[in-house]
Formats: structure tokens, C-alpha cells, sequence
């Protein structure tokens, strides 16, 4: 059963969909990506989805100014407490749909970036955020 990995040679310049890159590893208590190339991604869909046990995510160097898909991108992280995504770019984002849906110990949130012009889809957003 994998804890934790390193991921700071893996080279994501050129990567365009991250749709669940990290779906449902269950047992991964932290992760940092903040080595990881982000520009190019416009799908961030189910990216994080089902960290039963993340309490640690680093992904402070996100570039997300093409991402225009966030639905259920941090679903169901049960055990993550906070998440600083204030270097978000959003203003590309069409569906925001259960992003944070799940996250029940989620007590610190920093959306202050966020654009949510575009955004047609952000029904349950943040449904089952129970300590926010």
C-alpha cells in the first residue's frame, strides 16, 4: 500500500489532462507538487478525488490559468483541514461541480483569487464541507 512518493523528476511541461492523475489513493497522507508544470493543463477534473487519509497536499506552484475543468477536483479529500488555492487562476473555469464536496474536515479555504465569471456549473461545490 503506497504513503507517500516522490514526484519531483517528473517532468509535466507538455501534459494537457490530468483527469484523475490521483484519483483514489486512499492511503497517500501527503503529497507536494510543487515541482509540477502546470501551464499547459486545461483538465483538472477528479485530480485529487478520494484522498481518504491526504492531509498534506502542496501544489502551491499551480499554474491553472488554462484549466477550464474543476469538477470534483478535491472530492472526498476527507482528512485535508486546509487548502490555500489563492494563487488560483479560475477566469478559463466552466464547472466548478462538487470541488470540494466531501472535504469534511476542511476548516480553512482561500478561494480569494477566484473568478467564478465563466463558471455555469457549481452546483454542490462545496456540499458536505461540514467544519467551513
Amino acid at each position: 500500500m503506497l504513503k507517500d512518493f516522490s514526484l519531483f523528476s517528473f517532468d509535466t511541461k507538455n501534459i494537457k489532462n490530468m483527469m484523475m492523475m490521483f484519483c483514489n489513493c486512499e492511503h497517500l497522507k501527503e503529497l507536494n507538487l510543487s515541482s509540477f508544470d502546470t501551464k499547459n493543463v486545461n483538465n483538472m477534473m477528479l485530480m485529487f478525488f478520494g484522498f481518504k487519509q491526504l492531509e498534506d497536499l502542496n501544489i502551491s506552484s499551480f499554474d491553472t490559468r488554462n484549466v477550464n475543468n474543476m469538477m470534483m477536483m478535491f472530492s472526498y479529500c476527507k482528512l485535508l483541514i486546509e487548502l490555500n488555492l489563492s494563487l488560483f487562476i479560475t477566469k478559463n473555469v466552466n464547472n466548478m461541480m462538487m470541488m470540494f464536496s466531501g472535504c469534511e474536515q476542511l476548516k480553512q479555504l482561500n478561494l480569494s483569487s477566484f473568478d467564478t465569471k465563466n463558471v455555469s456549473n457549481i452546483m454542490m461545490m462545496l456540499g458536505g464541507c461540514k467544519q467551513l
